[in-house]
């Protein structure tokens, strides 16, 4: 490894940005050295941060949905003398419930987090058929759905960066 006569000599130079072509992308990306990290681009988190992210938000955020959802179960039965307990209505709450329980078993797929903000839109869709306490509960989650992508991207975005913490721990 090369050194330059201007950096102290414990010091080592930042790593240059991984190529897009390792995830599987056809293009190259460049990031311009003004938003580079302050410590350098650094090296791989110690822990991912992803699989952090995923268990945190993706498995609460799909837990709390499907047990907010089957609450919505006894107000279907009980709402208006039973008439809103129809097979459709109580059909449609059941599946959403056994969707975000199988999206459990889906979360660490890249994929995951774009099927269900699109699943979420469908329900508000459908929801408002049903009752719109059913349609208020998939806006609420939808929001924190939309927060979840924008949280994401924006890990992605700094550790591409270099800014995460974890990526300089081992540097001397």
């Amino acid at each position: 490894m090369s050194r330059d006569n201007h950096r102290p000599s414990g010091e080592r130079q930042p790593r240059p940005p991984r190529s897009s072509r390792a995830r599987g992308r056809g293009r190259e990306e460049h990031i311009p050295e003004s938003e580079i990290g302050p410590l350098g681009m650094g090296q791989a988190p110690v822990k991912d941060p992803l699989k952090s992210f995923n268990g945190m938000v993706i498995a609460s955020s799909l837990t709390m949905e499907a047990l907010a959802l089957s609450f919505a179960l006894p107000m279907l039965y009980k709402l208006y003398d039973g008439t809103l307990w129809t097979p459709f209505n109580y059909g449609f709450v059941i599946a959403a419930v056994v969707f975000h329980l199988v999206m459990i078993a889906f979360m660490n797929k890249k994929w995951a987090l774009s099927v269900i903000v699109w699943a979420q839109l469908l329900c508000v869709i459908v929801g408002f058929m049903v009752h719109w306490a059913v349609a208020a509960i998939f806006i609420i989650f939808g929001m924190e759905w939309l927060l979840a992508v924008y949280l994401r991207s924006n890990l992605i975005a700094r550790m591409k960066r270099g800014y995460l913490t974890t990526q300089h721990l081992n540097e001397k």
